[in-house]
């Protein structure tokens, strides 16, 4: 089989590579606090480079590129926009920091999604039913029968008693690994933020950091990139049926 056939192959199968992380991005477009995945590529050596068999730079016929792959596909955590809601629970944190939430197995994990509410046991909780946390590590708990109010600093306060809420930021966003549902599990050490570092906005949530528009240009230009591969596939396919004929019929 051709060699170019296989770096098209190749190349196909990274362009639909892409296109998932693409669809995701755009299923999740209404996801409060959801970050966006990019897909980023890097050529890739020939095949007999990558075994042994030659080293690059011989200026020998194994010495010829071999197509492209994924490289990484990395967070974009470029905040998202803020919507206004006016529920008092629906907090989103502005700059720098994630909620520090924690698992039914006691886990600790991240997030940026603050819809949060108040379960049947009065205790602060995320949309799959997960535990906040606050500066110390503990869960909050909220008489939704008296009155309360969240600060700028994420001061939770009631009945004269004020919980910070756990407010974290990681050593390194490369720190952070996507666990679905809209959490991260970090794989180094996190800080509380300092009170006076960070900013919460009360009746507010930062939505989807996905852009729509951009997201659909580039699904546009990943299928027509998928397309011109499977062509060039057909292309010498059709290319080696004929030369095999002409051979066979000599």
């Amino acid at each position: 089989m051709p060699y170019g056939m296989y770096m098209s192959a190749e190349g196909a199968q990274v362009q639909q590579q892409r296109l998932e992380v693409i669809a995701n991005n755009l299923a999740n477009v209404n996801t409060v606090g959801f970050k966006p995945d990019v897909a980023s590529f890097q050529s890739r050596l020939s095949e007999a480079i990558q075994q042994g068999d030659a080293y690059e730079g011989d200026r020998s016929d194994d010495n010829v590129g071999g197509g492209v792959n994924v490289f990484d596909t990395t967070t974009d955590f470029t905040a998202g926009r803020l919507q206004t809601t006016g529920a008092a629970l629906d907090m989103a944190v502005i700059g720098e920091g994630f909620f520090e939430v924690q698992d039914q197995g006691g886990q600790r994990l991240l997030t940026r999604a603050g819809n949060f509410s108040i379960d049947s046991q009065n205790r602060l909780v995320t949309q799959n039913g997960m535990l906040v946390l606050d500066s110390g590590g503990s869960e909050i708990t909220i008489d939704p029968q008296l009155p309360y109010e969240i600060s700028a600093t994420g001061i939770l306060s009631q009945e004269g008693s004020q919980v910070p809420i756990g407010i974290v930021a990681p050593q390194s966003l490369g720190d952070l690994v996507k666990v679905g549902n809209n959490l991260f599990q970090p794989l180094a050490p996190v800080n509380q933020m300092e009170i006076g570092r960070r900013e919460i906005r009360s009746g507010v949530l930062e939505m989807s950091g996905t852009q729509s528009v951009r997201q659909m240009t580039d699904m546009i230009e990943t299928q027509r990139a998928f397309e011109a591969n499977v062509r060039i596939i057909q292309s010498q396919d059709s290319m080696s049926g004929n030369l095999i004929g002409r051979v066979l019929q000599a």
